[in-house]
């Protein structure tokens, strides 16, 4: 999930995507047998191509310039999730793709009768992403970093206004992607910990099976 844009973002999704591929890659493998690897990015702002669009997906692919595929095995999702900021209810969407950016985007403040457990799957990731089955504890971790990051929001509102230098403001997100990255991380571990299935944790944090693996206790 990206809260913010950032100046680079497009080739960080790049490089993190070539990075799976090549860790991928088996020392001596001539054929280069590597899986599909697709980025799903949920991007909580608007995306400049969709701006003026009612579409809230961007696909991109490796093409040539007559618009015909040259290679399948690398693509992205950048999903614009600022358009889901509770324009309907729930069970107001028909196509499954708008369901799951809105339950992704409205999570944190639905309630249990917002998506009845005949959404089944959806039901269940409203169960384990129910705040109130967290500990104190943890309960007391997501709410501090939730207002650390509406602060780090705010003062990047108020420099902008006061006409503080960008750099000032690189420094700040480098920050609030710094620390997403860690609760990330420290959510995924929780969820490792209750015993909740890799592609599971994976479909709901956007992070690669790869590097879910690689946090296993």
């Amino acid at each position: 999930m990206q809260k913010a844009d950032q100046e680079f973002l497009k080739s960080r999704i790049v490089a993190y995507s070539s990075r799976i591929i090549s860790s991928a890659l088996e020392s001596g493998d001539l054929e280069y047998r590597y899986p599909k690897v697709i980025s799903i990015i949920l991007a909580n702002f608007k995306i400049l191509e969709l701006k003026n669009s009612d579409k809230f997906i961007q696909h991109v692919m490796l093409k040539d310039d007559d618009n015909n595929i040259f290679l399948d095995k690398m693509s992205f999702l950048l999903i614009d999730l600022s358009k889901f900021a509770g324009r309907k209810e729930f069970v107001q969407y028909a196509d499954d793709k708008e369901k799951w950016c809105y339950a992704i985007k409205n999570m944190w403040q639905m309630k249990e009768t917002d998506i009845p457990k005949r959404y089944g799957i959806f039901h269940e990731l409203f169960e384990e992403c129910n705040i109130s089955k967290l500990n104190a504890m943890e309960k007391q971790d997501y709410e501090k970093s939730v207002l650390e990051y509406e602060d780090v929001k705010d003062a990047m509102k108020y420099h902008r206004k006061l006409g503080i230098d960008e750099g000032f403001e690189k420094g700040m997100r480098k920050g609030i992607e710094k620390g997403r990255q860690e609760n990330l991380r420290q959510m995924v571990m929780g969820m490792l910990k209750k015993g909740i299935d890799i592609p599971t944790i994976a479909e709901i944090s956007g992070m690669s099976e790869e590097e879910i693996a690689a946090l296993q206790p």
